[in-house]
């Protein structure tokens, strides 16, 4: 039976999993619409709708531990199948949200460095190899890694009811070895977005510049482009940030009573993530936002029907 703390984050968990429902849903339903009426899918499109799919997933896995934990349901088969959905979902959406960072750096900024025309001509005949091929490369390191982080767990948890100090310690420090290194996997995608803001800020610095230089006093197109990348990839690098204190908060609780409740802080923690940031596009990004404003207004208009 759940005391009334545990109705209270089951109920906080809940919302947040189906705002990250709605929010996500909503990106891929406009795209997929786009998509059929002008029979072709842009790459920024595609990406979103890669993002928004994998952030569904991500929060159907962060709500069903969520629900194991509140009820204490212990069964193994379970539990592994939840840390191999996890670690799919974690690793495509980081992956997918990385990627749509470098796409606005690429598109919008304007260098003369070779690398980058090399890499601003050949993104969008690239952006499935892009997509997909980090995230299967990734694979073959993070299930080993989650497989010994699960035995050494395992070997942890008995040595505490055997009471073998020795046992406990070795297995601790491998444990604690093993989260540092899948924290360190997710410092690449994490030191490629932070690239692309600070180049975006360079190449933003640099055009205020030229307009200055040629007396623009009014934001042209150009800037605007550069404010809104900006703001989506500074919002990603933060509700990231969150993401994985929440990820670490979770990983590194027993199965005690204060850490059941430290691994539920966690869950809820990493809830904010997928719906969170997936928000923040739909208001920067003009064709969801238009689209958004749409519903809102037919909402509004059936609200009225009904009333009259």
């Amino acid at each position: 039976m759940l005391n009334s703390g545990e109705k209270i984050f089951m109920a906080l968990a809940t919302v947040e999993f189906l705002l990250g429902i709605l929010v996500n849903g909503f990106i891929v339903l406009v795209n997929c619409i786009d998509w059929v009426k002008s029979k072709k899918l842009p790459s920024n499109d595609l990406i979103l709708v890669s993002m928004a799919i994998s952030r569904i997933g991500l929060s159907c896995t962060i709500i069903w531990n969520i629900y194991l934990i509140l009820i204490s349901f212990d069964a193994p088969t379970q539990v592994r199948i939840i840390d191999v959905f996890l670690v799919l979902s974690h690793n495509s959406n980081i992956w997918f949200a990385t990627i749509l960072s470098i796409f606005y750096f690429l598109k919008i900024t304007n260098f003369s460095n070779p690398l980058f025309l090399w890499m601003k001509w050949r993104i969008d005949r690239r952006l499935f190899m892009l997509l997909i091929v980090p995230f299967i490369m990734s694979l073959p390191i993070i299930f080993p890694m989650m497989e010994r982080t699960r035995y050494y767990g395992s070997i942890l948890s008995r040595g505490k009811e055997r009471n073998v100090t020795q046992e406990v310690q070795v297995s601790k420090n491998k444990l604690i070895m093993l989260q540092v290194l899948f924290g360190l996997l997710s410092l690449i995608p994490f030191a490629l977005s932070t690239i692309s803001f600070c180049l975006l800020i360079f190449s933003l610095w640099r055009h205020t510049r030229q307009m200055q230089q040629n007396a623009t006093g009014s934001r042209d197109p150009s800037t605007e482009a550069h404010v809104r990348a900006m703001k989506a990839v500074s919002s990603f690098l933060i509700l990231f940030l969150l993401y994985h204190m929440g990820l670490c908060v979770y990983y590194w609780s027993d199965s005690e009573a204060k850490s059941k409740l430290a691994s539920k802080l966690g869950m809820s923690i990493m809830l904010l993530y997928p719906f969170g940031h997936s928000l923040i596009l739909i208001l920067w990004n003009s064709k969801l936002r238009q689209a958004s404003l749409w519903v809102q207004e037919t909402y509004i208009l059936v609200g009225r029907r009904h009333t009259w």
